[in-house]
């Protein structure tokens, strides 16, 4: 503990803080990790005790993720488990629970389920919570247990970690209208975008900070995952994903390898486009580090321009120097993108070698924070107006 107390030291944080983290993701081995991983690391090596718990599973999970229900009810089932140094994972396992659709009779009946879902946390959450200075509630179904939260431990200081629209992420509308109606009983709401801040809901005291990298694993030198004197392009990541860009992009260049992470394909793929679904974060990073190009293919509307600011996977690319092919309606301003039409392009082969001819550069990772300065400047929002 000597050594968090000297990054603490230099942290503007005075003791070390007890942080519980309501979050909808899994933190179990070889799954994808999110910003909100990234962030209870960190907290954790500077020397916090931080509870990951998630939310949002129950035995329903089997119909829809059957590896994924079975470790977490192996390791972390209504139980905390060590993952690291002052951090722990548990997940809460109840027989059903509720869950956002698209179907319009379920979403009648969720305003009710969620409200009741949000009423309990099993015995280690709420130790945790009662014991915690800091609670973060990520959006989505995280929201539902605010009052929960608030009941176990008043005093705790509640952070709203919103990542996303929730109307983009398809969050029931009971989950929109929890948002409308707390988002002012957060101490802070920590965005990573301008644009997705002045969406919200008024009312609520909003910080902007920026999505991060993990310098010192994108730093390390790792071999190349591909074929020697192959071009290759990678995808990561499932948000608003347009597979009818890619396999375009994938039509007009036979001679390209396609490489997807993290989305599901429907159908038929083409001989240069490899699926490898969800792998573990730093798997992924070699395909980085060695792709030709990076595409950032959103299927996404007017509203969710917010992506352009919020979005890890444009920071990641861009930290490793690739050229980014992304839709016209994000406003990127970074030198290494090239836009393409979301609707109707007709000159994907023109795009594909612009991206194959630009040169690598250090430059295009000016300003991006490492996730290290993002979770100090998170937790200082949290505790700014105590």
């Amino acid at each position: 503990m000597a050594n968090g107390k000297s990054e603490l030291a230099t942290s503007g944080i005075e003791r070390p803080r007890k942080i519980v983290i309501l979050t909808s993701h899994a933190f179990l081995r070889g799954y994808r990790k999110a910003s909100i991983h990234f962030i209870a690391s960190r907290w954790a090596e500077q020397g916090h005790e931080v509870d990951f718990v998630t939310i949002g599973h129950s035995w329903l999970t089997l119909l829809k993720d059957r590896p994924r229900f079975r470790a977490l009810y192996q390791d972390q089932g209504n139980r905390f488990q060590t993952v690291a140094t002052n951090l722990r994972a548990g997940a809460y396992l109840p027989p059903l629970h509720a869950f956002s659709s698209g179907n319009r009779f379920l979403n009648a009946a969720n305003a009710i389920l969620f409200r009741l879902y949000g009423r309990y946390l099993p015995h280690f959450a709420r130790r945790a919570v009662a014991d915690a200075d800091l609670v973060l509630i990520e959006s989505g179904s995280a929201l539902a247990f605010f009052n929960k939260v608030k009941k176990l431990n008043s005093a705790a200081r509640t952070l709203y970690f919103c990542r996303d629209l929730l109307r983009s992420i398809g969050a029931a509308p009971v989950l929109q209208h929890i948002q409308a109606d707390q988002i002012g009983r957060f101490d802070a709401v920590c965005v990573p975008s301008k644009r997705l801040g002045a969406l919200l809901p008024p009312g609520g005291r909003v910080r902007v900070i920026p999505q991060g990298v993990d310098a010192a694993l994108f730093d390390r030198e790792q071999p190349s995952p591909y074929r020697s004197g192959s071009r290759n392009a990678v995808s990561i990541g499932n948000m608003l994903f347009d597979q009818a860009s890619v396999a375009a992009m994938a039509a007009a260049a036979p001679d390209v390898n396609f490489h997807v992470f993290g989305a599901a394909w429907n159908g038929w793929a083409q001989p240069n486009v490899t699926i490898y679904g969800e792998r573990d974060f730093e798997s992924i990073v070699p395909y980085l580090q060695h792709a030709d190009f990076g595409i950032a293919p959103y299927r996404l509307t007017a509203d969710e321009v917010y992506l352009a600011e919020s979005s890890l996977k444009l920071a990641q690319y861009s930290y490793c120097g690739l050229p980014i092919l992304l839709p016209d309606l994000v406003p990127f301003a970074r030198a290494n993108g090239i836009a393409y039409r979301l609707d109707g392009e007709t000159a994907w082969r023109e795009k594909i070698d612009a991206a194959l001819a630009m040169r690598r550069s250090a430059a295009f990772r000016d300003g991006i924070m490492t996730w290290d300065a993002v979770a100090r400047q998170t937790l200082a929002a949290a505790f700014e107006t105590q």
